[in-house]
């Protein structure tokens, strides 16, 4: 029986093999070697590549939005001053119109004509003299009259002019703010496909796994994965939602409602608060243009932090750069603000030790990181603002 059996299983394999072989060559059968772990991990590389870009422009965008935001508030203000010098002028040209009219009037109820007409109807020299001497005051006031009246009109067109220059600048401003909006947005939306790639791509590294060991690390990125993806998405929906108008003059909310001079926990100089004041929003999230008291971005959390010391900065990263006494890295003390990138995208505060506190990007939260590695060769500078 054995012999049949390996004899039947011959026979069959003989049957089978030339229509398999036959199926393969046609394609209509096709197996796909399971991609190695080695392989997986470098798709992986790859993806966060992507993934390290994309939050990278999504936080550049931002910036400007915040350093658009500042200028729509400049902008909305010279154009109420503008409108405000139009109506002046509207008022003092309709004042001097009212006076125009009167004056008329009261020339022609006195009979006030021309000197030829006077030495005709005048009986004598003395008279014609009288009345030529009070036309000639009344000739001299009508031309005071119309020049100031010329001078009024052209004051009121050209408080018009600059009050128009300045709605279209304020209105330019707003654009470029929606354009730079959608760009975060935009960034945001593709961070998030590549974002479902990675827990994929962990999630095979899962399965792939050899040992225990090796799976429990590809769950807990694949964990992590999963909450950054929440986060980003969080992130995206409230800075959608944030309105245009949101503060973006330096202006912050004390983490509670006790003064800063009277709360113990925050001591020391300036610098030293708004050190003590960043540490404690650790592991607060990141959220595009916001700065404080429950999410923030990183030239929000260096304003935050050093408003509840009394010091006033800009909610944007090229603002603060130039709100300060620069210092070489070699002389960074705690306080100090240090920025990142040709276009300085990225910001946070020093701390001490060759570290730095910031707000990284979406999808991350208020953290402290080294100054090394990426961040060494990102640095582009750093700002003293308080001593």
């Amino acid at each position: 029986m054995r012999n049949a059996h390996q004899h039947g299983l011959f026979v069959t394999r003989a049957l089978v093999a030339p229509g398999l072989a036959l199926a393969l060559a046609a394609g209509l059968i096709s197996f796909t070697a399971a991609p190695a772990s080695a392989d997986i991990s470098a798709q992986i590389r790859d993806e966060q590549a992507r993934l390290d870009t994309l939050n990278n422009q999504a936080e550049a965008a931002a910036e400007r939005y915040n350093a658009g935001r500042i200028a729509l508030v400049r902008a909305r203000s010279a154009a109420a001053i503008a409108d405000s010098r139009v109506v002046r002028e509207q008022a003092a040209l309709d004042a001097l119109k009212t006076q125009v009219g009167a004056f008329a009037a009261q020339v022609y109820r006195s009979g006030g004509t021309d000197k030829i007409v006077l030495l005709v109807t005048t009986s004598s020299p003395q008279t014609y003299l009288d009345r030529s001497s009070a036309l000639d005051r009344i000739s001299a006031r009508q031309s005071s009259l119309m020049a100031n009246l010329a001078t009024a009109r052209h004051r009121r067109e050209q408080a018009s002019v600059e009050a128009k220059s300045v709605a279209d600048a304020a209105a330019q401003t707003l654009k470029s703010l929606d354009k730079d909006k959608a760009a975060v947005l935009h960034a945001a939306n593709q961070a998030q496909g590549v974002l479902r790639d990675l827990r994929v791509k962990q999630a095979q590294l899962v399965r792939a796994a050899k040992d225990a060991a090796a799976r429990r690390v590809a769950q807990a990125r694949a964990d992590a994965l999963a909450a950054q993806a929440r986060a980003s998405a969080a992130a995206a929906a409230a800075f959608a939602q944030a309105p245009t108008t949101a503060p973006s003059t330096p202006v912050a909310t004390a983490p509670t409602s006790t003064p800063v001079a009277t709360t113990k926990h925050y001591a020391g100089s300036a610098a030293q608060i708004a050190v003590q004041v960043a540490m404690n929003q650790l592991g607060k999230p990141y959220v595009w243009g916001a700065a404080g008291p429950n999410s923030f971005d990183c030239s929000g959390l260096t304003m935050f932090a050093y408003a509840q010391a009394g010091i006033s900065l800009s909610h944007y990263t090229g603002a603060q750069f130039n709100e300060g006494q620069h210092v070489p890295q070699s002389d960074l003390r705690p306080g100090d603000l240090v920025f990142f990138g040709t276009s300085l995208g990225h910001m946070g505060m020093y701390i001490g030790n060759g570290n730095f506190i910031h707000a990284p990007h979406s999808g991350d939260v208020v953290k402290i990181s080294p100054l090394s590695g990426y961040y060494q060769s990102e640095y582009a500078g750093a700002v003293r603002v308080a001593g």
